[in-house]
């Protein structure tokens, strides 16, 4: 009787064992394998014209950065402003005056004056 407890035990025992390398084994193998090469698209010479015929054209390199800058936020004293305008627009006045009081203080003559102009407002 106690062999036969001892012989089942002992299959569990194996099996969970072997499981348990097996599980070990891909693991190691997902954490050491080597990332497969990169795969570079190259374009054929006549795609700026495919580009052009499909309808896209080529803009003017000067105002996308000039776009871009106004999104990024480079004049911070702007971006205040831009904010405090949203939020009096939403209603929220508090929120507004204290960015305004910010810019009143920090921003060149002609935010201060935008400023006070947006104060009177509220």
């Amino acid at each position: 009787m106690i062999l036969l407890i001892i012989k089942s035990y002992l299959i569990l025992l194996v099996s969970i064992g072997a499981g348990s390398l097996f599980m070990l084994a891909i693991g190691l193998y997902f954490i050491f394998r080597k990332p497969p090469p990169s795969r570079k698209i190259v374009l054929p010479a006549n795609s700026a014209a495919q580009t052009a015929s499909l309808g896209f054209q080529s803009a003017d390199r000067s105002s996308e950065w000039h776009d871009l800058t106004a999104i990024s936020g480079d004049d911070i004293i702007a971006t205040q402003l831009d904010l405090a305008r949203a939020y009096i627009e939403s209603g929220k006045n508090d929120l507004a005056k204290t960015i305004l009081h910010y810019v009143a203080e920090q921003g060149s003559a002609s935010q201060q004056q935008e400023a006070q102009q947006l104060m009177i407002q509220i």
